[in-house]
């Protein structure tokens, strides 16, 4: 008991020297993480990518994709509002070129050089085109 009432006593005791020698710090200037840079996306990407070394690889043809289809639905050209004119007009499978350009004329707009409905050239009626019923459709005039 009396031992550690003299310890924490010594540890009241100031004293003009220090109990223990004093240290100096240690500094580095540098950064010591890494010791080599590490490559950074497209090449790293590069350097994992495999590599071709069998000659069915090497020698290999690209694909042979089949032929897109022709675009489906009406007449396509600018969007609304670009110097084009739009009306609305009801076709039948029997109308033909001639019909069609007349029924234009009369919903007030100018008959167009080439008719196309549905990515197609009305040649014959729209019944060749593919036009099964009578419907209403909106017509843009180039």
């Amino acid at each position: 008991m009396l031992a550690s009432l003299v310890m924490a006593g010594l540890g009241l005791l100031l004293s003009p020297t220090p109990l223990t020698p004093a240290v100096a710090p240690v500094r580095v200037n540098g950064i010591s993480m890494s010791h080599h840079v590490q490559d950074k996306a497209a090449k790293k990407h590069n350097s994992c990518r495999p590599r071709k070394h069998r000659p069915s690889d090497i020698n290999r043809k690209p694909p042979s994709y089949p032929t897109l289809p022709e675009p489906q639905g009406p007449i396509a050209g600018p969007a609304k509002g670009r110097g084009s004119t739009f009306v609305t007009i009801t076709v039948a499978p029997g109308d033909d070129s001639a019909a069609v350009m007349a029924k234009l004329t009369a919903a007030g707009a100018t008959a167009p050089e080439t008719l196309m409905f549905r990515g197609m050239a009305v040649t014959g009626t729209l019944a060749d085109c593919g036009l099964a019923a009578e419907e209403s459709i909106e017509v843009i005039v180039l």
